[in-house]
């Protein structure tokens, strides 16, 4: 199994560095497994937004295009909400090319 290391900044704006994303997961169920507060209320099939965060602009243009059905549920979000690089974590695959990526998690 590879992982890589990425840095999560949570709701309180406190920095996690050295957070390991492991390979077989997406963006979403890394940060539930290390216990950032995630609803992944849809679990996963971008049908809602309890996962919405935002990534460092690098790491959003590295992750790939946004698919139709995450695009809805972003479009549904408030401007107050959504950010240039607003992505469902739970449409973000892992990539070796994501290692150092900046995830701040969203409101909820």
């Amino acid at each position: 199994m590879s992982t890589i290391m990425i840095t999560v900044i949570d709701r309180e704006g406190a920095e996690h560095s050295d957070v390991d994303w492991e390979d077989d997961e997406s963006l979403m169920e890394c940060l539930v497994r290390n216990s950032f507060p995630i609803l992944a209320t849809c679990g996963g099939n971008a049908s809602c937004s309890t996962c919405h965060s935002f990534l460092d602009q690098v790491s959003f243009e590295t992750a790939g295009e946004i698919d139709e059905d995450e695009a809805d549920v972003l479009d549904s979000l408030t401007e107050d909400e959504r950010e240039p690089t607003s992505r469902l974590t739970c449409q973000v695959p892992w990539d070796e090319d994501l290692e150092g990526a900046v995830v701040r998690i969203g409101p909820f």
